[in-house]
């Protein structure tokens, strides 16, 4: 019997891995946040960092769908696709699952006032 069986059981519970793809998505350029409905936490004044993420894990495999707002003018399937590379990066290599899919559900584009938006660079 090899020596892992002998120890017991590891899980890694949903919200983790939710936790995980939600830091992805605030690391692509044009993903201005995570998407979905008000959970109680954030009603209380608590930041929910797994807010419009779902996930599914069966045995060593994971499914994770995603809600997010794009910043307008980008190219929204670039980066949707940098979205799914990224979270399925990070999630494998931080908890071992292998990430099946990432559904991502583009429900919004955030338009920032001229007041907000950077410069263009000078040429």
């Amino acid at each position: 019997m090899p020596l892992e069986e002998q120890m017991g059981d590891i899980s890694i519970d949903h919200n983790v891995v939710g936790t995980i793809a939600a830091v992805a998505a605030q690391e692509v350029p044009g993903v201005v946040c995570v998407a979905g409905i008000r959970s109680l936490r954030e009603m209380l004044g608590k930041k929910d960092p797994v807010k419009g993420v779902k996930v599914d894990i069966e045995e060593n495999r994971a499914i994770i769908d995603m809600e997010v707002k794009i910043e307008f003018g980008l190219n929204m399937y670039d980066s949707a696709h940098e979205l799914q590379r990224r979270v399925k990066a990070n999630v494998e290599r931080m908890t071992g699952l292998i990430v099946e899919k990432v559904n991502v559900k583009i429900n919004g584009i955030i338009i920032h006032d001229k007041k907000e938006r950077p410069a263009p660079p000078e040429s």
